[in-house]
């Protein structure tokens, strides 16, 4: 890869997600090296003027240009959405449409990441034949984990699923494959526009209704299956891992589980409790707002919401309840275990 081709980023968001897509962005041009350039596309799900002037101040640099994409059009209006996911989610499926026909080759990150590392190294990654180039994903890392791991096996219980594509066997797909996050991708755009990716994925998620699960994710998993390569783990860390008790309850060994814990390079807040919501424990929120302080966002504090106090047990209390009865669980179990081997 020529050392000095200027990269592509893309990004997207509606209205609703620029202060965090202005915090990602950020944290990309902070870390970015001072010899390398970057264009920057970001497909717009309806952003007002006003918050494209503050993310334009935001992102200040002399190496990055920015460039605003509508995403009209995109046939995205209409695909299931939930609380905190709105059509937005589905603009990546429509890269290729959107973007330049002089794009080949890009680097998508969602709205909601925190880059620590240069994302040179990340598109100097051969992209091979590869489609796309992604990072398994931590709350559900093999289409089949029940077969991957061993039945029995207690990180079962702590996957967000066992089968995120219900139907494989139906799609022809090996249960033994990886499935990964789109959170975080390098695209061979050149090829999803000849290969017309795009309607394929609107087809998958039409024709296979029924078993979407996690929205576009499905659609990227299921017709790109067989077509992407892994990445390092730690170029996108899934908000997931913080809910394994430890490396035992993991789909990792123990010196991958550290070192995911101790060396991201991108994070990922891919779950409802985001860092600038009142109540969030992820332990990368103080690295997100002093990444806001840089932004035309700095001083925001997240509003107390209603219901405070039956909040308050929900995010605070009952999980740190739900701790400790684990660990007396496993106390009572390691005194058991000497009981009986004495």
């Amino acid at each position: 890869m020529n050392q000095q081709e200027t990269m592509v980023w893309v990004s997207g968001a509606d209205e609703g997600y620029v202060m965090p897509l202005a915090v990602t962005i950020r944290s990309a041009i902070d870390h970015l090296s001072p010899d390398r350039r970057a264009e920057i596309y970001i497909l717009d799900g309806g952003i007002t003027r006003a918050s494209k002037d503050r993310m334009e101040r935001s992102w200040q640099d002399d190496r990055i240009s920015v460039h605003w994409v509508s995403a009209e059009g995109s046939d995205i209006e209409g695909l299931p959405v939930s609380l905190h996911v709105t059509s937005s989610t589905y603009l990546r499926l429509a890269i290729a449409e959107r973007l330049p026909s002089s794009v080949d080759r890009a680097i998508y990150l969602d709205a909601d990441m925190l880059v620590c590392r240069d994302l040179s190294l990340l598109w100097d990654e051969p992209q091979g034949d590869a489609s796309v180039l992604a990072v398994q994903d931590y709350a559900a890392p093999w289409i089949d984990s029940t077969r991957s791991l061993s039945a029995s096996s207690e990180t079962l219980r702590y996957l967000a699923t066992s089968r995120p594509i219900a139907n494989f066997e139906e799609l022809g797909i090996d249960e033994d494959a990886m499935y990964f996050n789109g959170g975080l991708l390098v695209i061979d755009v050149k090829r999803w526009r000849e290969e017309r990716i795009f309607r394929q994925f609107l087809d998958c998620l039409s024709d296979h209704r029924q078993h979407v699960l996690w929205w576009d994710q499905y659609a990227l998993n299921v017709v790109l299956a067989g077509k992407w390569r892994s990445l390092d783990l730690r170029w996108n860390q899934g908000a997931h891992l913080f809910s394994y008790p430890g490396a035992t309850q993991s789909p990792f060994d123990s010196d991958t589980f550290q070192m995911l814990h101790q060396d991201p390079w991108v994070v990922h807040f891919c779950s409802p409790e985001k860092p600038w919501n009142y109540f969030c424990h992820h332990p990368a929120t103080a690295d997100f707002f002093r990444t806001l302080r840089d932004t035309a966002w700095s001083g925001y504090t997240p509003p107390r919401p209603e219901q405070y106090l039956r909040r308050l047990w929900g995010y605070h209390y009952k999980p740190v309840r739900a701790h400790w009865k684990f660990r007396t669980r496993c106390l009572k179990s390691m005194v058991g275990y000497r009981r009986r081997a004495a």
